[in-house]
């Protein structure tokens, strides 16, 4: 994966929406040269790796082939698989990142996925809970 992001994620702070407790935002994802704004995503630091629901992207061109990677993981409500996609960049917030490899299964809440922790911490993002906004730390 290669990052490029400012610092100020493009536009400054940007508003995470709070969804019957869950922390929503959106993220760009470019495929086959084609980009589309997924809305509905959770902010969840308590994923590994960032998920997108299959539906919400079969209009890319997105979906399972044979010899695509599975991917299994666990959380409350059990196991879930997904298979494997490098898209030729993701970007939130202002933060982007080439060749990003993402899971792409389904959800059983009424999401599009889930931000993890691979584009969390690479992009040193700061949550504030009190103003509801997400930024990137600046470099000190």
């Amino acid at each position: 994966m290669n990052y490029a992001g400012d610092q100020d994620c493009g536009v400054g702070y940007v508003h995470i929406d709070d969804s019957e407790g869950l922390l929503l935002a959106s993220l760009n994802i470019t495929y086959n040269r084609r980009t589309k704004t997924i809305d509905r995503m959770a902010i969840d630091t308590g994923a590994e790796h960032t998920i997108i629901v299959s539906d919400a992207v079969d209009d890319l061109g997105i979906a399972y082939k044979n010899g695509d990677r599975i991917n299994r993981s666990q959380g409350i409500g059990g196991a879930d698989y997904a298979f494997e996609k490098t898209v030729e960049h993701a970007e939130f917030c202002g933060f982007r990142i080439s060749r990003m490899v993402i899971d792409f299964g389904q959800i059983d809440w009424d999401i599009n996925g889930l931000i993890g922790l691979d584009i969390l911490i690479a992009g040193s993002f700061v949550i504030n809970l009190d103003s509801m906004e997400i930024y990137q730390k600046l470099n000190q």
